[in-house]
């Protein structure tokens, strides 16, 4: 089956267009993201590669049980890309001059590209239905073998030198022990897709594999805290409403804040995972409302009326 079409400018390498046909689960996007990106990276290389011979129409390079097509489109200054099975290079080879005429049409659609990618969408229905008409697809992933295909791409990469790679170990490490050390999610995402970023460049699959999914599962738990801390505001709201509403007209000093107190407390608790610093703010205005005698009338009305007055959209308190 076709996988992907990569559609580059040919004097740029810039990708103009792409269009995948793989299957891609939900449960695996930021795997497949940077898979893919990988994937790009290598081809751009090498659709700007002095050294290829354009005199030929295709350019072939296998990557495992995968082939890479390169068809160089003079016409419209365009490379051409297509990965797919070996087993379908046969029937891919003579799809490819019906996909020449196809996107030969565009040429001035092409030639005047003033680097909106998405004026190429126009592209994707009549061609989705031509590679249909021509080609057998069958829904399968790149995924099913990260490792053989990452090795394979590598493969074709020039060797770093030895300085340059104790240099990348070293700094890989650095943001590994971080990673392990910091409690911060946004922060441990955005250090993990540097290390996949560094395990890249130091052609080491098994790390990028391990941090693709370390990526994942970080994205997972923000998702999570996310939606704990709405529901932590919400009972904030909801309780000291409710605790206020039953003063009636009582000293108060004498309500019942308890359940504020946990909602707020557990807000304070989850956000520190997303805000070094703002947490504190709210562990101290829980904790307040536990110790109040510790504090004057004024003190106390003071925080309660400050709580009352917290914003109830999450993205607030990330900034």
């Amino acid at each position: 089956m076709i996988y992907t079409i990569f559609l580059y400018q040919s004097h740029t390498g810039l990708l103009i267009y792409e269009k995948n046909f793989q299957d891609t689960d939900a449960r695996n996007t930021e795997m497949f993201s940077s898979f893919i990106s990988a994937m790009k990276t290598f081809v751009s290389e090498i659709v700007i590669d002095d050294s290829l011979d354009r005199s030929t129409e295709l350019t072939n390079i296998e990557l495992s049980d995968y082939i890479i097509i390169l068809t160089s489109l003079p016409t419209i200054k365009v490379d051409m890309v297509i990965i797919t099975d070996k087993e379908d290079n046969k029937s891919v080879n003579k799809l490819i001059p019906k996909l020449v005429k196809f996107l030969n049409k565009y040429e001035q659609l092409f030639l005047s590209w003033d680097g909106d990618r998405e004026e190429f969408d126009i592209l994707d229905h009549p061609l989705t239905e031509l590679v249909l008409a021509n080609v057998k697809v069958v829904r399968k992933s790149l995924l099913k073998q990260p490792d053989q295909i990452l090795k394979s791409i590598w493969a074709h990469r020039k060797q770093l030198t030895r300085e340059t790679i104790d240099n990348l170990i070293q700094e890989r490490d650095l943001l590994i022990y971080k990673i392990e050390k910091a409690v911060n999610l946004p922060r441990k995402a955005a250090m993990s897709k540097s290390v996949i970023a560094l395990s890249e460049k130091l052609k080491d699959e098994i790390t990028y594999l391990k941090y693709q999914n370390e990526l994942k599962r970080f994205n997972r738990e923000i998702k999570d805290a996310k939606f704990k801390l709405n529901y932590y505001l919400e009972g904030i709201r909801v309780s000291l409403n409710e605790a206020v509403a039953n003063l009636g007209n009582n000293p108060i000093h004498s309500g019942d804040f308890k359940n504020a107190y946990l909602n707020l407390y557990s807000f304070s608790t989850k956000l520190k995972l997303m805000n070094e610093n703002d947490w504190k703010i709210y562990r101290d205005m829980a904790r307040s409302l536990i110790d109040k005698e510790a504090l004057t009338e004024h003190e106390l009305s003071e925080i309660i009326q400050n709580v009352l007055k917290m914003s109830f959209n999450v993205d607030h308190y990330l900034n």
